[in-house]
């Protein structure tokens, strides 16, 4: 009896201890449970991925009448990676070219802040003009291309991905990622068994791993939360996770992440992940517009995407593309009609991306004032999107020709002496808002970043004589004669004399006359008349860095400036007197489509618009007759005004140039400050014709005007006052209306 008592409390002390055991089981397990379902929660109730920010371009405007021709249009198109089409119809981000058509099937351009819809826009051609827009049987007066996109700002992972609603991917391709990665996904729970038992059947008769068994909520699991380890540990976190993860959402959900999560390649030390970016970086189209044969090959790609991929092996990718073909075919998803069709189709890829390379010193512009604006891991993992002014065509159209403009300088006899290559910058604005439509700080952006366009600072030269006669305009006419001749200055103690560029004085001569012609002599004659005082407070006004020292230096141009500085200023004679702040910001929009910051045109008055007027109306005739004048010879057959400056002593030539709607300014030489040689000091001028003749699509036809405030009188040049009858040679001239010319008879 004793015994058997002595057995029964044994065996509840046994009991006792596995129901213990049992319980810091289950304990352990609803603990270890919570963890995951915490760890799961967290980071998929919030910010599930980390999404860069894109910078684009500005829209681009196109009208009839404009002088672009078909081939340049079908350019741009391909630079927003639009592919032609083999034959019709014309799918989304396709086009195709038939005699003076052009006709494009716009693909969605869907981002936070600008959407443009899909449809198929016809592009009529009149030579090298387009003559109609055709969109849905309506004529069109305006039409605008989407932006480009110029960079994308990474974390630390340079993950690259475009997430996608479930409701905008095709049905197809989520059929054929079903077909070959889980067919029953929408049947089985979080593991499917039946599943790894066929993958080991199928596995094991072809004597290699052919199937894999691991469902799609197990492969999301393993590549958002895991690392790639083959450990029981690892399994047995990815079983657990997969169930909470299964229980927790839709299973539309969980294909949604899983589609936007998955890895599909690189391009170049960024990983694409997910579909939507896939389809954008393979085809360049929108997820919505795969074709069957595309969405069969993105979702083969799905196991092994570098060894799929149809840029690194088109023959593994079109054969992969038909098996998941073939699968799709014997599960039901797709007809024996489809199936041949889908066979037959061509594979075109999208023309490589250069969006690295568009505007880079541009892009470091704006980088470095989002990053004033933003906190560095907000700026790459929140998915901005920053809307600029930078307008795509203009950039690569300075790029060109500063490459060019350079080349062509290199091959002078002589230039080779230099120890460093030549070196160019170029800035583009709109003067009337300040819109930087393009910024080049150099001839290379690989080995050398440094952006001379906003950082260089040059000797100013006789680039900026405009603002000495604006200066003098408070007192003089442009009718009034001063001296150009020899006339000794003393200049921190010693005596110099300034000479013109072509070495010959010509005694008196018009204000008119001498700006055009680009007299030092008569500059710094008319510097010294005016005065110190208005001749800095015009410079300061302009926001030109100019130090108080010597007059007859100072009117030489003897300071620094940055291209950038001095496209500003021009901007003011532009502008009618009004100064713009220079914008390369547009918009910056969240991922919700919330607008974070959002830029105006914002401008300083600094002149009147009678007087910068004036000063406009003597560099427009400076390209007809004057320093500028081989502005014609080079190809430029519209109206502008251009002001030229350089010498070959202080290695260095400026060009600036406008019209109403653009200015641009060149400012060309070595960083050594080598002497430039004759073709050297043309060659800022050469290549500021060369981009404005590639910009002429986007210039007006529309001349300078007289404002309110300006008359216009005839002179007789020999006086510079009002004509009298008896005047030889009457000439028209411009006047402020508060100081006009006096009649003299001439008898």
């Amino acid at each position: 009896m004793e015994l058997f008592i002595k057995k029964r409390r044994r065996v509840r002390y046994w009991l006792r201890g596995a129901a213990l055991f049992l319980l810091l089981c289950l304990i352990s397990a609803a603990v270890f449970a919570y963890y995951l379902y915490n760890r799961i929660e967290a980071r998929f109730s919030s910010r599930r991925w980390s999404i860069p920010t894109i910078v684009f371009s500005s829209t681009v405007p196109v009208h009839p009448g404009q002088p672009i021709s078909l081939d340049r249009l079908r350019d741009m198109f391909e630079e927003r990676r639009y592919t032609e089409a083999p034959t019709a119809p014309v799918l989304a981000g396709q086009f195709m070219s038939s005699g003076n058509l052009l006709t494009v099937h716009l693909r969605a351009f869907q981002f936070p802040g600008l959407a443009m819809p899909s449809g198929v826009v016809q592009f009529h051609f009149d030579g090298n003009t387009i003559s109609r827009i055709i969109s849905d049987d309506k004529e069109l007066s305006s039409f605008e291309l989407e932006p480009v996109e110029l960079a994308r700002l990474y974390g630390p992972k340079r993950q690259s991905r475009i997430l996608v609603d479930i409701r905008r991917i095709p049905r197809n391709l989520i059929d054929a990622v079903l077909a070959i990665e889980d067919r029953r996904f929408y049947e089985h729970g979080a593991v499917d068994l039946r599943g790894i038992l066929r993958a080991v059947f199928v596995d094991l008769k072809a004597g290699r791993i052919v199937q894999g068994g691991s469902t799609i909520t197990q492969q999301l699991v393993k590549n958002y939360f895991l690392q790639p380890q083959r450990t029981f540990r690892r399994k047995f976190i990815e079983f657990s996770m997969s169930l909470i993860l299964d229980g927790l959402y839709k299973k539309d959900d969980i294909l949604e992440m899983y589609l936007n999560e998955v890895y599909m390649g690189n391009k170049g030390n960024v990983a694409i992940h997910g579909i939507g970016e896939a389809a954008l970086y393979y085809f360049g189209r929108n997820v919505e517009d795969l074709t069957l044969a595309q969405s069969a090959l993105l979702a083969g790609m799905l196991r092994a995407p570098n060894h799929y991929s149809p840029l690194l092996d088109r023959s593994a990718a079109l054969k992969r593309r038909n098996e998941v073909l073939g699968g799709m075919l014997a599960l039901g998803m797709i007809s024996p009609t489809e199936y041949n069709a889908a066979l037959v189709e061509i594979l075109r890829l999208a023309p490589p991306s250069n969006s690295d390379s568009t505007a880079p010193y541009f892009v470091d512009y704006v980088r470095m004032q989002a990053q004033v604006l933003y906190d560095p891991r907000r700026l790459s993992s929140a998915g901005l999107n920053i809307y600029t002014t930078l307008q795509p065509e203009m950039a690569e159209a300075a790029s060109a020709a500063i490459r060019e403009g350079l080349a062509e300088i290199s091959r002078e006899p002589g230039e080779s002496n230099a120890s460093s290559p030549p070196q160019a910058a170029l800035v583009a604005l709109q003067p009337a808002t300040g819109e930087i439509y393009a910024l080049v700080g150099g001839k290379d952006y690989g080995p050398d970043s440094f952006d001379r366009a906003l950082d260089g600072r040059y000797t100013a030269g006789a680039v900026i004589q405009p603002f000495i006669y604006l200066a003098a305009l408070e007192r003089y006419k442009l009718s009034d004669r001063i001296m150009d001749i020899p006339i000794p200055y003393q200049v921190s103690g010693a005596s110099w004399t300034p000479g013109n560029e072509d070495g010959a004085y010509r005694g008196q001569v018009s204000l008119r006359r001498a700006l055009e012609l680009s007299l030092n002599a008569a500059t710094v004659y008319l510097a010294t008349q005016t005065g110190l005082d208005p001749v800095m407070g015009t410079l300061k006004s302009l926001s030109l860095e100019a130090q108080p020292e010597s007059l007859p230096l100072l009117a030489t141009g003897s300071f620094d400036i940055t291209p950038m500085q001095l496209a500003r200023a021009f901007a003011a004679l532009a502008n009618g007197g009004k100064m713009p702040f220079p914008r390369s910001l547009e918009e910056v929009v969240a991922e919700n489509g919330q607008i974070m910051d959002r830029r105006h045109t914002d401008f300083i008055s600094v002149v009147s618009a009678a007087k910068a007027f004036l000063i406009t109306s003597i560099l427009e005739e400076s390209t007809e007759k004057g320093a500028a004048d081989g502005l014609r010879q080079l190809g430029i057959d519209f109206d502008c005004a251009g002001q030229a400056g350089g010498s070959s002593g202080k290695g260095g030539a400026w060009f600036v140039g406008y019209t109403p709607d653009l200015l641009a300014v060149v400012r060309v030489g070595y960083d050594d400050n080598h002497p430039i040689g004759p073709n050297g000091l043309r060659g800022a001028e050469k290549i500021w014709a060369h981009f404005m003749k590639l910009a002429k699509p986007w210039i007006g036809s529309s001349g300078f005007e007289a404002p309110a405030g300006v008359v216009k009188q005839t002179i007789c040049p020999e006086t510079g006052t009002r004509a009298a009858p008896d005047c030889q040679d009457p000439r028209p001239e411009y006047f402020l209306s508060t100081n006009q010319p006096v009649v003299i008879n001439q008898r």
